[in-house]
């Protein structure tokens, strides 16, 4: 699957993105300011450097490789695959599904920053038990793409208060340095953020854009979006006080970045795969009060894949290539539905035969049921049928983010918790061991 995506997808086409970080470098090395003139169509043309100035430094050095570009892309492969390890996955199921998902295509084909940003997500929430890393891991991601801040409010109302300590004075740290150090001060950063949200929300799949799209002033648009973000993060907050556990403040953080960013493509979505797999490991204790087999479910990643390719297609993909895809991945995802492997949400042996004929018709007739309702709200409010991305991404999201309150709703047989140790109101900060190593029961002792 690796090699079926590197060389039949990935390779074929320049890596555009890649491509304006190397010239950005180069420009850093050479003395050069890297950034295009704000208020001039250069913003928006799809070739400037729009990141945050430190962002730059790792590229100066990089662009003095040779095949920089291939280097850069081959490396952010191994950061998905990194990325997935993290995440306690060992099923190489799921390895194979989450590198051959169209977002994670696509943002390798592009050379994009989002494989890297996965894997910062996965190591904060492996890390989230030590604050130094964990801070580390968010203030890194939040500095590179500044639609992941509500990441901090995860370790916020998550109560990691020294994490979070540390993430904020990271960032700010980097801040600073690059408000002495850059040739674009912090507020026309902002400003040529703005701009460029204004003039690439209406193509993409964002809900700026959706709202945009059906009628809405972009100005109406931007707020209505943002305040869609803080009505996800004021109802984990609200759920976390009612005992569910921290995998939905850490769902809900990343949903709420994906809503109220202005500007979203469709490969900004591996973002998601972070709290996919958190949400997909099993309870510490099952039913019985055992202890759990807490590898993740490969079902959900299954749907996650399935569902990319329905929604958007790789770039220059060929018939051939189509086909070879979808001859192995299919048999791959029929594997992870109907011998999911070990106990967990989706648990069981091999399932048998009619739960099998049954869970496919359903899947098949929930795509197709989906699908027409997305196109016929979309031909009822615009005839642009790029509009149809957008409301099945709000779709995905939202549903995303209800599987987690269910998931993580407090159980009575155990932590309910594939993430750490009790209510967050009463664990305090770092006070439990990870649950990568110790379970937790509902009276707050620690299982051998």
């Amino acid at each position: 699957m690796i090699a079926l995506a590197w060389f039949g997808m990935v390779i074929r086409i320049g890596h555009f993105d890649v491509d304006v970080f190397l010239r950005a470098g180069r420009a850093v090395r050479d003395g050069r300011d890297p950034y295009p003139t704000p208020g001039t169509t250069a913003v928006s043309s799809g070739y400037a450097f729009v990141y945050p100035y430190l962002t730059a430094w790792p590229f100066a050095v990089l662009s003095g490789l040779p095949a920089a570009d291939t280097v850069f892309v081959a490396g952010s492969m191994l950061a998905v695959l990194a990325g997935v390890r993290l995440t306690g996955a060992r099923d190489w199921r799921v390895y194979a599904l989450v590198v051959t998902a169209s977002t994670t295509v696509i943002g390798l084909q592009m050379g994009t920053l989002n494989a890297w940003l996965f894997a910062a997500l996965a190591l904060a929430w492996r890390r989230r038990d030590h604050p130094l890393s964990a801070g580390v891991a968010v203030a890194l991601a939040v500095y590179s793409k500044v639609f992941l801040a509500p990441v901090l409010l995860w370790l916020v109302l998550a109560r990691r208060w020294r994490a979070a300590g540390v993430a904020v004075a990271l960032l700010a740290a980097l801040l600073g340095v690059g408000e002495l150090v850059s040739p674009l001060g912090t507020a026309s950063y902002f400003t040529m953020l703005g701009q460029l949200g204004r003039a690439e929300a209406l193509t993409g799949v964002s809900l700026t854009g959706l709202l945009a799209n059906v009628g809405l002033p972009m100005g109406g648009a931007n707020a209505l979006a943002r305040c869609s973000a803080l009505a996800v993060l004021a109802g984990c907050a609200l759920a976390l006080w009612r005992g569910h556990d921290e995998r939905l403040a850490f769902t809900g953080a990343v949903v709420a970045g994906l809503l109220a960013s202005p500007v979203l493509w469709w490969h900004y979505l591996l973002v998601l795969v972070a709290p996919l797999l958190a949400l997909s490991v099993p309870a510490a204790r099952d039913a019985a009060g055992a202890r759990a087999d807490r590898r993740p479910s490969p079902v959900p990643i299954a749907v996650f894949a399935t569902a990319t390719w329905f929604l958007v297609t790789p770039h220059r993909s060929t018939a051939a290539v189509l086909a070879v895809t979808a001859a192995i991945g299919t048999p791959l995802v029929l594997s992870c539905l109907l011998a999911p492997g070990g106990p967990g949400t989706f648990a069981g042996r091999l399932r048998p035969t009619v739960p099998k004929v049954t869970l496919v018709a359903s899947l098949t007739a929930a795509t197709i049921t989906l699908g027409y309702i997305a196109v016929r709200l979309a031909a009822a409010h615009t005839p642009s049928a790029h509009v149809i991305g957008s409301y099945l991404m709000i779709v995905g999201v939202l549903a995303l983010l209800a599987w987690a309150a269910r998931t993580t709703a407090a159980r009575s047989t155990g932590a309910g918790d594939g993430a750490a140790s009790t209510d967050p109101r009463q664990r305090g900060d770092n006070s439990s061991p990870s649950t990568e190593d110790h379970a937790v029961d509902p009276r707050g002792i620690a299982a051998p």
